[in-house]
């Protein structure tokens, strides 16, 4: 399934873009960056776009959005959008997913699943600081699975980074889930990745994410309460 990113202000004038972007709308790099959003989106989605820029708040949840984009020939693509802040509020980072001709498939929902889970742990390390709410292992796996749902290649330093954890910490981490056959590889030089049981290990999690709700009479009857 293609990924694509992009990063706006607040108002939807696109900043930064992938080839995965350009890919997605058709476009080159020089016609894409300074539009706006509406430019690009098909009109009768243009409300929604509004809708969703006018709820983004600073440390908001991701904001889960099915739209169409505008080919120059006429023709439209209909893409699945999370869209969030970047540590300065006043930027916007959209991470797509599309599939042309083919409904939303279930690797988009443990996409979106993995990038809310991303979202809490900086909201928590935000809150309570890193003392207080570390999750290294829970952070490296969403991280590392990230990588491998966008195609990307991910490293010990850029996991450093991500999960703000020390270098030492992450390859002591990264080691230890090796011992357990959760990743590939946790040498510095190369790359990391999760071996088959630990995508299916993540994956069991991520779908427990839109499993149905907690039956709370079932959990506390209410003799109990």
């Amino acid at each position: 399934m293609p990924t694509a990113h992009c990063v706006s202000n607040t108002q939807g004038v696109i900043l930064a873009v992938d080839q995965g972007f350009l890919d997605l709308v058709g476009r080159p790099e020089a016609d894409v960056i300074g539009t706006s959003y509406r430019d690009l989106t098909h009109p009768e989605d243009l409300g929604i776009s509004m809708k969703m820029l006018s709820s983004l708040v600073d440390r908001a949840a991701p904001m889960r959005l099915r739209k169409r984009y505008v080919r120059p020939d006429g023709s439209f693509v209909s893409a699945l959008l999370l869209v969030t802040h970047f540590a300065d509020p006043a930027r916007l980072v959209s991470t797509l997913l599309w599939r042309e001709g083919e409904e939303e498939a279930q690797p988009a929902r443990l996409w979106e699943a993995a990038l809310r889970i991303q979202h809490v742990h900086s909201v928590r390390r935000a809150a309570f600081g890193d003392d207080l709410a570390t999750d290294p292992v829970g952070s490296l796996l969403i991280a590392v699975y990230l990588a491998e749902a966008e195609g990307r290649i991910v490293h010990v330093d850029q996991l450093a980074s991500v999960t703000n954890l020390a270098r030492s910490n992450v390859i002591r981490w990264l080691n230890a889930l090796q011992q357990h056959g959760i990743i590939a590889a946790a040498v510095n030089s190369m790359d990391v990745q999760l071996t088959q049981l630990g995508m299916l290990n993540m994956e069991r999690t991520l779908k427990s994410v839109f499993d149905s709700p907690l039956e709370i009479d079932r959990l506390y009857p209410l003799s109990d309460r």
